[in-house]
């Protein structure tokens, strides 16, 4: 029971939307509580500066992309953001999820405990000084299937694979037990735990990718090396839990009244003292004075209710729930929110409108799905950054796609109901309020910047720029796009997200250059309603390293490419390092990302295609040439590249001429000079400014000014900078190469430059045009002091 009666909320952080699913927040003054964790609630978050100090504890209601997709970058900047102990509760299949990023997500500063819930426990199996919350998983009902429901996730049926290595997109002989003793040093004790417990093999390899700084009990007191846990995970089949919680907040004792105590003979001391701990009091004449007598009305506990219920097959599980009608029966009177995580078919549902009306008329509901919820912009400072430069050229910086209302209305409920649906909602639990729209004070960084974009108007600047060109004469690859779904470095930030490039090749395909996490999102408020029809025609995905920036995305496209009605009648060749691979292997046993269909994924690994090596083995030579016959290819290389890891750039040479070098993330690279030499476009990293060699060095990424000499050096016609550092969330600062970029004429060895935005969409041709917009750029932002992400620290 607490003390002092301590003001808490809960809000939306995140509701249904193209960019976006459903996420929740519980928050006192000393701690904050997270449910569910979809793709971009890092992003979300730092747009409606959250904060991200004072976490205490995240609740999953489900593994999927759709709920968990943005825990490892979460946890990422949690840790970085000083945050050393965390608490992570879900279903089963939680350990296996985290375990499976072990080649990505490691924080030796964060001690994380994942606890999985597959029972309904007798308790809470999370309590501290603030909440109490109980865990309700339900099984979807086999009585009640959906009409030709989609295979589940990670069912046994959708799933063919079993744990072997892959190299080459084929399957390899399983090693012998002495093969893997040689590699392992240690051939028994790993075996023996993964063949005997393997889920107390997951829950070690958590451990060692978050140790924290007090250290972590191995089992058994045995010291397993990291090379040990880099062998695979043990199978494993999902289980299509989704888990409700209810969240019990503190119960507030009343005041203790001093006067009352007084009249009544109470002496200070002790004797208060007890009356405070609940004990009754005898006084010297006798007389017994009780709690109650002279301490206040006790405020009982607020609750709020998180509901996952997305398809009807788990109404019935839900509401017939002998633990929840028990929980709930225990302060009816005090559940006071809802948040519903349910489909319209669901809220449609008979049953489910009268188990809603069963709670009661005073609690209000909070609903979250994709018909109710207007699909607005999520990352608004990005929105109107965007509708800014589309004032200069509507082509090629295209407005995201976003609706302001809704496509359906709630269904019919009683109207004793108080529903709403999830926009920035957020409802006080002490003191009770009515649910309301968060207001986000200087979300579009003020209307300064909006001012100093109109003073110097950019209307007319396209026309004037277009009359000076001279005529050109067509050249091959004109007519081909490069779309940027990505430009900024290491984590998501309010202007731009993480690495992303989608290339389209008119009449051949698509090529995915990275796909950090929010792609998805990012590629939907690109393309609208064709983004399927996109996806579809995206032929090659290439992932140039392992680092989670790059690639924590893609399991979200290839699971949805693998739902497209009809599907694809061709493969995706994806181009990747082994340890991707190794790691898209595992999580598809969580979710069916479609590694094993015949027009799924195919895999070519980013060695057996290095310029410099032999030619590849007959399996991989045959998935090059196909690859290279869907795309019109008549080449594709990759360059190994120098970083932090064992990272690639990517070379592809078209049949009608044209040609494009992908750094990734590298130092000035030689390698890549030759691979790529004589490209029509570059497309390379500028993460840092060129005053921060020393950093871009210690860091292996490049700056500004040694990209621009990596396109010299290579001799490309055009060059694309991109990658950008979180210290240039608006526009990078091009010092002295603008200066090159405005006197072409006397240094004809300068490729044509511009600097990628998110949602830029620039075709090869335009280049010689939007070059020019960069003045104009610079001096609209220039007066603007960028705004280094301090949330963080917040």
């Amino acid at each position: 029971m607490s003390k002092n009666p301590e003001p808490w909320k809960a809000r939306v952080v995140s509701s249904v939307t193209s960019d976006s699913d459903s996420a929740f927040q519980i928050s006192f003054g000393d701690a904050k509580y997270l449910f569910n964790c979809p793709e971009n609630t890092t992003r979300a978050m730092l747009s409606r500066k959250f904060g991200f100090n004072k976490y205490k504890a995240i609740f999953l209601s489900r593994i999927s992309n759709e709920t968990s997709g943005g825990l490892p970058g979460f946890l990422m900047t949690l840790a970085d953001s000083g945050t050393s102990d965390l608490t992570v509760h879900g279903p089963p299949g939680l350990l296996h999820f985290l375990a499976s990023a072990r080649s990505y997500l490691l924080r030796d500063r964060l001690k994380l405990e994942a606890s999985e819930t597959d029972t309904e426990a007798p308790g809470p199996i999370y309590k501290d000084q603030n909440v109490s919350i109980y865990a309700i998983p339900v099984n979807p009902s086999a009585s009640n299937q959906l009409i030709n429901p989609a295979p589940e996730p990670g069912s046994p049926s959708s799933l063919k694979r079993k744990h072997a290595d892959v190299y080459d997109g084929a399957p390899a002989r399983k090693r012998s037990s002495s093969e893997r003793a040689s590699q392992n040093g240690s051939p028994q004790r790993s075996q023996t735990l993964i063949r005997d417990d393997p889920d107390a093999w997951r829950k070690l390899v958590v451990a060692r990718m978050f140790p924290g700084t007090h250290g972590i009990t191995f089992h058994s007191g045995i010291d397993y090396t990291v090379r040990e846990l880099r062998q695979p995970l043990p199978s494993w089949t999902s289980r299509p839990f989704a888990t409700s919680y209810l969240v019990v907040g503190p119960e507030f004792r009343g005041k203790f009244d001093a006067a009352l105590a007084n009249s009544l003979g109470v002496p200070n001391g002790p004797a208060r003292r007890k009356l405070t701990l609940g004990e009754n009091v005898t006084l010297p004449n006798g007389q017994i004075i009780t709690p109650s007598m002279v301490i206040g009305k006790t405020t009982p506990s607020a609750s709020v209710l998180v509901v996952d219920c997305p398809d009807p097959r788990y109404i019935d599980g839900l509401i017939s729930s002998t633990y929840l009608k028990d929980l709930l029966s225990r302060q009816p009177q005090h559940l006071h929110c809802v948040f519903h995580m349910a489909s319209q078919q669901t809220m449609s549902d008979p049953r489910y409108v009268e188990w809603m009306s069963s709670l009661g008329e005073t609690v209000h509901h909070i609903v979250s799905n994709s018909s109710v919820c207007a699909d607005e912009i999520t990352y608004p400072a990005a929105e109107a950054l965007q509708k800014r430069l589309s004032t200069l050229d509507q082509d090629i910086f295209r407005v995201p796609a976003s609706k302001s209302e809704a496509e359906q209305s709630l269904p019919s409920l009683p109207p004793v109901l108080k529903v709403v649906t999830s926009r920035r909602q957020v409802i006080g639990m002490r003191p009770l309020l009515e649910p309301e729209n968060e207001v986000i004070l200087n979300q579009f960084e003020g209307d300064e910047m909006l001012a100093a974009v109109e003073d110097r108007s950019f209307k007319g600047i396209k026309e004037k720029v277009m009359a000076e060109l001279a005529p050109s004469v067509v050249q091959p690859g004109d007519d081909v796009s490069v779309t940027c779904l990505g430009t900024g470095s290491a984590m998501p930030g309010k202007y731009r997200n993480v690495s992303g490039l989608l290339l389209q090749i008119p009449g051949s395909g698509n090529v995915l250059m990275d796909a950090g996490e929010g792609t998805w999102g990012q590629l939907r408020r690109n393309f609208g309603d064709k983004c399927d029809q996109v996806l579809r025609e995206t032929k090659c995905v290439f992932l140039s390293h392992i680092h989670g920036d790059h690639h924590m995305g893609i399991s979200r496209i290839l699971a949805h490419r693998r739902k497209l009605s009809p599907p694809p009648t061709e493969p995706v060749y994806l181009v990747c390092t082994r340890g991707t691979w190794s790691y898209l292997k595992e999580y598809n046993e969580l979710e069916d990302l479609g590694l094993d269909e015949p027009s799924g994924v195919r895999a070519i690994f980013c060695e057996s295609l290095e310029h410099r090596q032999s030619p590849p083995n007959a399996q991989t030579m045959n998935n090059v040439k196909e690859l290279c016959a869907s795309l019109q290819l008549e080449s594709v290389k990759t360059a190994e590249v120098v970083h932090r890891t064992k990272a690639f750039g990517l070379i592809l040479r078209h049949s009608n001429g044209w040609s494009l070098t992908y750094s990734g993330d590298t130092k000035p690279c030689q390698n890549l000079v030759v691979a790529g030499m004589e490209s029509t476009i570059l497309i390379h990293e500028a993460t840092m400014a060129d005053d921060q060699v020393e950093m871009a060095e210690e860091k292996a990424h490049s700056t500004i000014g040694q990209a621009v000499d990596i396109a010299k050096r290579m001799k490309v016609q055009k060059l694309l900078l991109t990658h950008f550092s979180a210290r240039y969330p608006k526009i990078p600062v091009l010092g002295t190469h603008g200066s090159q970029l405005a006197s072409r004429s006397e240094i004809t060895i300068m490729p044509e430059v511009f600097i990628a935005f998110d949602f830029l969409n620039i075709r090869l041709g335009d280049f010689a045009r939007v070059e020019r917009y960069l003045p104009n750029l610079e001096a609209a932002f220039s007066e603007l002091q960028d705004d280094v992400v301090t949330t963080l620290e917040q």
